[in-house]
């Protein structure tokens, strides 16, 4: 009886996980079409069609993430930055970093904002072997980069180059601080705290000492072609013992399908590009003084007497996605992927082919990059 349970409770997170995860080989076939057919022409309608693909795809997973997880998402801060469906920008999109849903909350905002087929990620090195996700990433526009001493900057000099070159639509997501920051693990937290003191810094409590060098070159190859930098703090419901006063690690994807939180408080700070240093030492110190504002934030929303009272400063709005902008992407490929294991001949040549998909993937990455 007890297993039984377990199995129909796990269901809450696993079908969800399925249903995005095998929609992955249908949407590698659908853009390698699109990539084929749009070879001859101009760059930017190849780049056009792609983000309205990746948009739709986005928008089917934000509809297990929010709708149906049931979350409420409440926003603070410069509210005009969610105010409008439509109205797109390309910005730099930095957050802190708790776990791999921080990546669903950044489309989350630039859905809000008219920017989510724009939406492109600045990824841990080793993400771009991730089967299907790492191989159309790359292409799609993101960044994969080294930590420490293995930054190869002249690669993403490159890269950011060429894109302001092709004025791509940019909403670029990156997360500073280089790793999430658990409680649980207490090394990266010390680390980060006597860094601090070594630049003779205020240590940081909530957040870790952000790095420079993957913002500084996004802010200089992209400058003349950016609107603004999104500064977003996030903070999730049910993670901290206001009793003991004792943080708790912020929920994985799994987890949050299966309603670990169902509130996430995101404080929005919209500065505009021209207010962002190009000097190197002054854009150090400004992300620093960016992270402290962060830190700040958090103290006073941990500070709470009980969950129910946890809020950032300010005045806050919730705004839902409509549902009537998520169900044609729901219906396209989510569908598919319902479809195609109706009949085990249809489901054997699917797999065969997404199995085949991933692996060429794999190898161009292994070449390639």
């Amino acid at each position: 009886m007890l297993s039984a349970l377990v199995l129909i409770e796990n269901l809450r997170w696993m079908i969800p996980s399925a249903i995005m995860l095998g929609a992955a080989p249908a949407y590698i076939t659908v853009w390698g079409v699109w990539r084929v057919v749009s070879a001859a022409l101009p760059r930017w309608v190849y780049v056009k069609g792609d983000d309205v693909l990746f948009a739709t795809y986005h928008r089917n997973l934000l509809f297990f993430f929010e709708v149906v997880t049931g979350v409420e998402l409440i926003f603070y801060g410069d509210l005009t930055a969610i105010q409008e469906l439509s109205k797109g920008e390309n910005c730099i999109y930095m957050s802190n970093h708790q776990s791999t849903l921080d990546w669903v909350l950044a489309s989350s905002v630039s859905m809000r904002r008219g920017c989510l087929g724009s939406t492109r990620y600045v990824l841990k090195d080793g993400l771009k072997y991730f089967p299907f996700y790492g191989f159309y990433l790359a292409m799609h526009g993101s960044l994969f980069v080294k930590r420490a001493g293995k930054f190869r900057r002249d690669m993403a000099e490159r890269q950011l180059g060429r894109d302001a070159h092709d004025k791509k639509p940019m909403w670029l997501v990156v997360f500073p601080e280089g790793t999430r920051y658990n409680p649980e693990l207490t090394k990266p937290i010390q680390q980060s705290k006597q860094f601090s003191l070594e630049q003779d810094l205020q240590p940081l409590e909530n957040v870790l000492f952000p790095r420079v060098r993957a913002v500084q070159v996004c802010v200089e190859q992209l400058r003349e072609s950016l609107d603004s930098v999104y500064d977003v703090t996030i903070a999730y419901g049910n993670k901290f013992d206001f009793a003991k006063q004792h943080r708790l690690p912020a929920p994985p994807m799994q987890d949050f399908l299966m309603g670990a939180s169902k509130r996430v408080h995101i404080h929005i700070s919209r500065i505009p590009i021209s207010q962002v240093p190009t000097e190197t030492e002054e854009l150090k110190q400004w992300l620093y003084t960016r992270y402290l504002i962060k830190d700040k934030l958090l103290k006073e929303f941990y500070s709470a007497e009980c969950e129910n009272d946890a809020r950032f400063p300010g005045i806050r709005v919730v705004k839902p996605i409509p549902l009537s902008s998520l169900l044609p992407s729901v219906m396209l490929w989510s569908g598919t992927v319902i479809a195609v294991h109706m009949f085990q001949q249809s489901r054997q040549v699917y797999w065969t082919f997404g199995v085949g998909a991933a692996t060429l993937g794999l190898l161009w990455m292994c070449i390639r990059h």
